[in-house]
């Protein structure tokens, strides 16, 4: 039955002592028109009134200030009632004995706040607990949902170049004597390519794996650059595609040669994968601002509508559009390809109208050596 009153401890302070002095007010009141009309010094226990109401509004300390405030008031009020600073022993007496009453009321009072603070702070951490517990188990649940579909993603990823590998081999192996020279050649790179893809999706999981723990480059050096992107998109697999390269001359950056090449792949793969058969993908880097080297590569397929932009670099992530789609993916390369920049000390960003036909450009920045000079 205490409980709400102590509610308005957490009101405003002003509130508060509007409360406690309007309480006082009234109670002094009838106790001076008791004391001087009808003689009756009892009526002096009506003070307990607002040592409670002090109670249940203050802490401790400001509830003995206003209990002490309490008490001389009604010690000013019974020295008015007999005219005299010279107190007979009986009314001495009761006053002490009030006094007395109403310290044990005070301590009473702040005994049961202490009791209902206590207990209000064990019912807020339980409900936390349990709040903690809810979300531990959404995470939970999300983080089987993440891992389903990361195993469903990968073994779909994997069983499709491997499928295309095997099928190459068992052809050249079943017909090698009866096919030429040219076809051959043929079915040996198209398993090359097989074999670039599986060592593209597993580089993808490894990555992730150790990807938070160490996210420095291996071995920073300086790379020229036309040179070295040329050498990397020789080992990629174009599938219907042709591959236009426009870099400048003699411009160098500082990277480490693996992950740089990781991050190559990831985009030129993806930019195949999402662009129609027979268009073109741009590989383009040239200078930029604060001595930097700004790399895109451009596509001409769907494009990535705005809302989606915003998520396209989170671990697991894939448009909605292509999860039913006949297009395959991890949802990791856009997310290592992130962490493998941003440890070189670049950044990574895509741009796109959503416009089918105009496609995405993707960019990300890497320092010049002369920043390291």
């Amino acid at each position: 039955m205490f409980t709400v009153p102590f509610f308005l401890r957490h009101s405003p302070l002003r509130v508060r002592m509007t409360i406690f002095l309007s309480c006082c007010v009234v109670v002094f009141i009838v106790i001076a028109y008791a004391l001087f009309e009808t003689s009756n010094n009892r009526i002096v226990t009506l003070c307990a009134i607002p040592v409670m109401v002090a109670c249940c509004l203050f802490r401790l300390r400001n509830a003995s200030l206003c209990t002490l405030i309490i008490l001389l008031v009604s010690a000013g009020l019974l020295t008015l009632h007999i005219h005299t600073l010279q107190w007979p022993v009986p009314l001495i007496e009761g006053f002490s004995f009030g006094a007395l009453v109403i310290g044990m009321e005070l301590a009473c009072f702040s005994f049961l706040t202490v009791s209902l603070n206590l207990s209000d702070a064990a019912r807020q951490q339980s409900r936390h607990a349990e709040q903690q517990l809810n979300l531990a188990y959404e995470q939970q649940q999300q983080l089987e949902e993440l891992r389903d579909q990361f195993l469903m993603s990968v073994s779909h990823e994997l069983r499709t170049p491997l499928t295309e590998v095997r099928g190459y081999i068992n052809l050249l192996l079943e017909y090698g004597n009866r096919l030429d020279e040219a076809t051959q050649s043929s079915f040996l790179q198209s398993a090359s390519y097989g074999c670039d893809e599986l060592e593209l999706i597993i580089g993808n999981v490894l990555n992730m794996s150790r990807v938070g723990k160490d996210l420095k480059p291996i071995c920073m050096q300086e790379l020229p650059l036309a040179a070295t992107i040329a050498e990397i998109c020789e080992h990629v697999y174009l599938q219907d595609h042709s591959l236009e390269l426009n870099i400048d001359a003699d411009l160098t950056v500082l990277a480490d040669r693996q992950q740089l090449r990781q991050v190559l792949r990831n985009l030129i793969s993806n930019a195949c994968k999402y662009s129609p058969a027979h268009t073109s993908v741009v590989v383009c880097a040239s200078p930029w601002e604060d001595n930097m080297v700004r790399f895109c590569v451009k596509d001409y397929g769907a494009g990535i509508g705005a809302a989606d932009v915003p998520h396209l670099f989170q671990k697991f992530s894939r448009l909605k559009r292509d999860i039913a789609s006949s297009v395959r993916g991890t949802g990791l390369g856009l997310y290592i390809s992130k962490q493998f920049v941003e440890g070189m000390g670049g950044r990574i960003w895509v741009e796109s109208e959503g416009v089918p036909g105009k496609g995405s450009s993707f960019y990300f920045t890497l320092r010049q050596p002369s920043t390291t000079r």
